[in-house]
């Protein structure tokens, strides 16, 4: 759990770079993809603990979006423009969600998949004691 939560930490700061310096804003895709990486990174081989990462890396990444969106319209003293519900206002915390899930179930699917290193232990499989 400690390796997840580590990871969702990384993976929330790569994400909130890559979506405060690109030109357009690229809604759920920056954390769909750090999201894979962090868990294959961090050799996270449970689905517990790919969804704890991908979660984390996702909510923390909206809030703070959110948060300086709201701030830069403060610090220049504007009202905050009226808000239009259309269907992606609707449906955009349900895509989250679901892309969430997504990039942690293909996170650890590739964890699982890669091959380990000769003379490394997997990381998946924890050592027992002779009986």
């Amino acid at each position: 759990m400690d390796r997840a939560i580590r990871a969702g930490i990384s993976g929330f700061l790569v994400a909130l770079i890559i979506n405060l310096f690109s030109p357009v804003y690229l809604y759920f895709v920056p954390s769909l993809l750090v999201a894979i990486l962090a868990i294959y990174l961090y050799r996270l081989g449970s689905l517990k603990d790919g969804l704890v990462t991908a979660f984390m890396i996702y909510i923390f990444n909206d809030g703070i979006l959110s948060t300086l969106t709201l701030a830069a319209f403060y610090a220049e003293k504007k009202p905050y423009p009226s808000v239009s519900i259309d269907v992606w206002t609707m449906f955009y915390p349900l895509v989250s969600a679901v892309t969430a899930v997504i990039a942690a179930y293909v996170g650890v699917w590739l964890t699982k998949a890669r091959k380990t290193p000769p003379g490394l232990p997997s990381p998946t499989t924890p050592s027992l004691p002779p009986v």
